[in-house]
C-alpha cells in the first residue's frame, strides 16, 4: 500500500476534535445520530482519487466509507467498495448492508495483530444468533493499515448490492435522490482467534443506524475499475 493512501485514510474527520459530534467517551449503545458527507481519497500513482458516501460517529466509533459504480442500477447486482476506519479500542466492527443484523449480508472485520493486518469476513444471520458465514458475498480485502490511534480496512464486497432471504430479498437504493438504510456494531472484547476470518467473535457493546442517498458514493465505471484494479496491484 502506498504511504500516501495510508495518510489519507488516517485523516479524516474521525481525528477531528473540533468535530461538533466529536467525544472523549464511549458511543452510547443503539446510537443513531451522524453525520454523512461526501469523502474523495487523493490520487496516488496509478490509484485514481475515488469518491465515497462517508458516515461519522464520533471520536471513538469507526468511520465507514462506501463507493460504488455511477451506472449501478437496481435490475442487478454490482460490486460495492467499503472502508472501515476503527479507533483500536475497538476489536471488531461490523456492518450491514441492509440496515439490520438479521437478514441482510454482514462485513465483520477485526484486527489480526498488530502489524496492521485485518481479517475481514461474510457472515448472515437469520436470527438473534451468531451470524454464521455467508458465500455468497464474498469479501476481497484492497487495503489494511494500521497507527498508534486507528486500524483500517478497505474490501471490494461481491454479492452486497443485492440479496435474498427466506423472508424477503434486499438491494441497495441506487435511484438519486432515495435513501438506502445501513447499520453498525462494535465491541471493545477481544475476538478469540483473530487470525481465523470464520471464527466466533463476541456479543456487540454498542450498534446504531443511518440512511442516505449513495449519491455521494456513485463513480464512473472506468475510474472505479481503475481504482480496485491498481489498489489490489
Amino acid at each position: 500500500m502506498h504511504l500516501s493512501s495510508i495518510i489519507a485514510l488516517f485523516s479524516t474527520p474521525l481525528l477531528a476534535a473540533s468535530s461538533p459530534l466529536a467525544s472523549t467517551s464511549e458511543v452510547e449503545p443503539r446510537q443513531v445520530y451522524g453525520v454523512t458527507s461526501k469523502y474523495c481519497s487523493t490520487a496516488s500513482g496509478n490509484v485514481p482519487s475515488l469518491c465515497f458516501l462517508q458516515y461519522y460517529i464520533s471520536a471513538t466509533a469507526p468511520t465507514f466509507r462506501v463507493a460504488l459504480p455511477s451506472d449501478a442500477t437496481n435490475n442487478a447486482a454490482y460490486d460495492t467498495i467499503l472502508q472501515i476506519i476503527s479507533p483500536i479500542t475497538q476489536t471488531w466492527v461490523g456492518f450491514a448492508w441492509g440496515g439490520g443484523m438479521t437478514n441482510n449480508p454482514l462485513t465483520v472485520a477485526w484486527p489480526n495483530g498488530n502489524s496492521g493486518q485485518v481479517s475481514v469476513s461474510s457472515r448472515w444471520s437469520a436470527g438473534r444468533t451468531t451470524p454464521g458465514i455467508y458465500s455468497s458475498a464474498t469479501l476481497r480485502t484492497l487495503s489494511t493499515a494500521r497507527n498508534s490511534t486507528h486500524w483500517t480496512v478497505e474490501v471490494v464486497c461481491t454479492g452486497c448490492s443485492r440479496w435474498n432471504s427466506q423472508q424477503n430479498g434486499g438491494r441497495l437504493e441506487t435511484q438519486s435522490g432515495s435513501a438506502s438504510t445501513f447499520a453498525w456494531a462494535i465491541s471493545r472484547t477481544a475476538v478469540p482467534q483473530p487470525s481465523n476470518p470464520s471464527g466466533s467473535f463476541p456479543v456487540h457493546n454498542n450498534q446504531g443506524m443511518f440512511s442516505n442517498t449513495l449519491d455521494f458514493g456513485k463513480n464512473d465505471r472506468a475510474t472505479f475499475t481503475r481504482y480496485v484494479q491498481n489498489k489490489r496491484s
